[in-house]
């Protein structure tokens, strides 16, 4: 299967990687080329940002949740009707899951893709020793094919010159881009990374400024050539879970400004075994006629007072909960379920089905990857099974009451450290997020239970 493709990957976080990604794809979408992103790891924030970049739904690429087979298909599958892939990578190009195995970073997944990648380095007040690390990235694994490297936060023209020449004579490697440290466009940041692309429509002049920097000091046309070259891959089979069936139930899902956190991957999953409803939490009074529902992550503690000032909704969704109809939540899902949310400003009711309040901290309550064993068959999932996926909040749950636990956590954080997943009648709500591939059995059960309980 002949698929165009290419990494832009880092050799460490915040050095430009996002700036590079979006320049690129929206410059090649104004060139005319359909663009197909993807993102590694298991992001939200950027694959948002993607998607008002080329009118492309961005798909996660993720080596530790979903297998080697999976993520062939996952990126197959969503390349259709496209020119070239542009897949932007996470954090550094060789971190992994615990610092030593190669999985869980952008490396690996270019391997498994047989894709071509793009290091994006910081050179700021460097010159010479520049080459010396390159060179360590192009040595540590020569099984991944780098093609070039593009020069972030270049000084003066002398310094351009320095660091170009250390790289290409040195290091022996191709320098696709030199972006001036004066020229480059600052992407704004939120406490879990990059701000939602859903707050910033009104800064969609922003995509064309990254493209102009882009081809303007970037060699386009070569990483064009250069994705063009990529090796064929083998054509899989499209995953059933993606394959339309009896489509006889409702399923809503509040995806807005509050809960924009989704796998695009499971939205589709539920859209080919139900017909799938969106909810503005914000606008939205009441829920419209649904057999289950689905609220995702998000920023809900932004807002908050905008939530609760939507009175005659969540009460709605705390009837429907009642009802015992099927309810999932992850993370921004599960504080909004919950009976309020502490913030620096103040308190905020919420749904208050669930007997726990959220309290909103500076740092850090969880982030990483999760393994959870089912110890009680819920809306999503069987006892005994095993639930691979991730966590990343600054949330800490305050119980007000007795709380009735899914799951065991192996590895992750959870609600407490132990446990994960809240039950009350047939709501469920967790901290973790779980991508379709890595569990089908969660889109299954959840269509079957809905279908269970409307009959």
């Amino acid at each position: 299967m002949d698929i165009p493709r290419v990494v832009i990957a880092g050799i460490k976080s915040k050095i430009g990687k996002t700036m590079v990604s979006i320049g690129l794809m929206r410059a090649l979408t104004n060139r005319g080329y359909k663009v197909q992103p993807y993102k590694i790891g298991p992001d939200f924030i950027d694959p948002s940002f993607h998607y008002f970049a080329t009118g492309r739904h961005s798909r996660n690429l993720d080596d530790f949740m979903l297998s080697e087979a999976d993520l062939i298909e996952t990126f197959e599958r969503n390349f259709k009707g496209a020119d070239i892939a542009i897949i932007e990578g996470k954090t550094g190009l060789y971190d992994s899951h615990d610092g030593v195995d190669e999985k869980g970073s952008t490396a690996h997944v270019a391997k498994i893709l047989k894709a071509p990648v793009i290091l994006i380095a910081d050179v700021e007040r460097i010159n010479r020793s520049i080459a010396a690390m390159l060179l360590g990235y192009k040595l540590f694994d020569p099984k991944v094919d780098i093609k070039g490297v593009i020069l972030n936060r270049v000084g003066n023209p002398r310094h351009a010159t320095k660091v170009k020449n250390a790289v290409q004579k040195l290091a022996k490697m191709k320098v696709l881009g030199l972006i001036p440290r004066k020229e480059g466009i600052n992407m704004p940041y939120r406490h879990l990374g990059l701000i939602p692309a859903h707050e910033r429509k009104e800064f969609e002049n922003l995509f064309d400024s990254l493209a102009e920097l882009i081809e303007k000091h970037v060699d386009v046309d070569k990483i064009v050539e250069i994705a063009q070259k990529a090796p064929e891959l083998e054509a899989v089979e499209e995953n059933p879970i993606f394959k339309p069936s009896k489509r006889d139930i409702t399923i809503g899902v509040i995806r807005d400004k509050p809960f924009s956190f989704y796998y695009q991957d499971n939205i589709d999953a539920l859209s080919a075994k139900a017909k799938v409803v969106i909810i503005d939490s914000l606008k939205d009074k009441e829920l419209p006629e649904i057999d289950a529902l689905y609220i995702g992550g998000g920023f809900p503690e932004v807002f908050a007072e905008e939530l609760e000032k939507n009175v005659s909704l969540r009460k709605d969704i705390y009837n429907f909960c009642d009802s015992e109809k099927p309810v999932y939540a992850e993370c921004g899902g599960l504080m909004f379920l919950g009976e309020s949310i502490i913030t620096e400003n103040g308190e905020f009711e919420m749904v208050g089905f669930l007997p726990f309040k959220t309290e909103m901290h500076k740092r850090f309550q969880a982030l990483g990857y999760c393994i959870y064993k089912a110890t009680k068959p819920n809306v999503i999932s069987r006892r005994g099974d095993t639930i691979i996926g991730h966590e990343f909040h600054y949330s800490k749950v305050i119980p007000t009451g007795k709380l009735e636990f899914a799951y065991k956590v192996r590895r992750g954080k959870g609600i407490d450290g132990k446990h994960d997943g809240v039950i009350k009648k047939n709501t469920l709500a967790n901290y973790i997020h779980v991508h379709v591939l890595s569990y089908p059995t969660m889109v299954k059960r959840f269509v079957e239970f809905a279908r269970s309980q409307r009959d």
